[in-house]
């Protein structure tokens, strides 16, 4: 049986590194939704370099998180 999709939603998350704290790596995360459905990755990476060069630790990670309905075909 056939599957169809329906987009939902992309999301930005960018992960900074805030250094050692008590002998352990501090990685918090940030997540940003909305992004266009059209949106490239060379896009949503640029943004993100954006976002990380207005904040002081380091930016360690960008990841993009898809959304997608998958719908059963009859």
């Amino acid at each position: 049986m056939p599957v169809t999709t329906d987009f939902l939603s992309n999301k930005l998350q960018v992960r900074s590194n805030y250094g050692v704290v008590d002998g352990k790596e501090v990685i918090k995360s940030k997540t940003y939704s909305h992004l266009k459905e059209t949106a490239t990755d060379d896009d949503i990476y640029a943004v993100a370099e954006s976002l990380a060069s207005l904040q002081v630790p380091t930016m360690e990670e960008v990841i993009k998180i898809e959304s997608t309905l998958l719908i059963p075909g009859v």
